[in-house]
């Protein structure tokens, strides 16, 4: 255990600092990022009203299974419920997937963290439209841009297909990272730009770790399962 935290400490350093190794490739597609998030600004209002307008029970329970899964507490879980699987059944590469997803989760939150609190935009539900960036906000209120839920999401699936290496598996995680960026929109907590931003966010620091330490083993007999239900989600691990 020890070992994989001065791990995590040496791959938080490679992270936060690896803008300085960027290419002109990796440049161009962060400034295309942001480009896009700018430009989702001017649609915004009108898909939050289109998401408004289709309200509906099933859509609201479909809603809540996305908004649990980008919950910090269930990427924490997940990846901690791994992370010990892999100790008990000494199982290195469980063991080192577990650390990875946690740490793409602890990036990749703290990234979202800080540019929510210095861009401060006002949340759909405030009634102060998508233009409005107050600066420096500490309120839940005026911190939407990115999207946390959504962030945590992607860290946290991108990180675990990157590992998995599975066909199946990616879109189920993908698919359940994409549920929980429309749950954010319907459920009138983000803008859609903010949860594009978010899921940018997450995926590039998800793979980035998974990529300082390489694939998964597609083989191995341990597994974690990650299973949606109308009511929530439903964990298992297997070894």
């Amino acid at each position: 255990m020890g070992s994989d935290i001065t791990t995590g400490w040496y791959d938080a350093g490679t992270v936060f600092s690896s803008p300085a190794r960027f290419t002109t490739t990796q440049w161009l597609a962060t400034g295309g990022v942001v480009a896009g998030t700018a430009i989702l600004f001017t649609a915004d209002q009108s898909i939050r009203n289109l998401a408004q307008r289709n309200q509906s029970s099933v859509g609201s329970s479909f809603a809540n299974i996305g908004t649990d899964y980008g919950n910090t507490v269930t990427g924490g879980v997940i990846g901690a419920a791994i992370y010990l699987g892999g100790l008990a059944a000494n199982s290195e590469s469980v063991r080192v997937t577990g650390r990875m997803t946690l740490e793409s989760l602890i990036f990749a939150g703290g990234i979202t963290l800080v540019l929510k609190s210095i861009i401060g935009r006002s949340r759909p539900y405030t009634g102060e439209g998508p233009d409005k960036v107050n600066g420096f906000q500490f309120n839940t209120d005026n911190t939407s841009l990115p999207s946390g839920h959504t962030t945590v999401a992607f860290a946290v699936s991108s990180a675990l297909a990157a590992r998995i290496q599975n066909t199946y598996a990616t879109i189920g995680l993908y698919g359940l990272a994409t549920l929980t960026m429309g749950a954010r929109v319907y459920q009138d907590q983000h803008w859609f730009s903010d949860t594009f931003l978010g899921a940018a966010i997450g995926t590039a620091i998800g793979n980035a770790v998974a990529g300082l330490h390489g694939g998964g083993d597609a083989n191995t007999s341990q597994s974690f399962r990650i299973t949606p239900s109308l009511n929530g989600l439903g964990f298992a691990y297997n070894f």
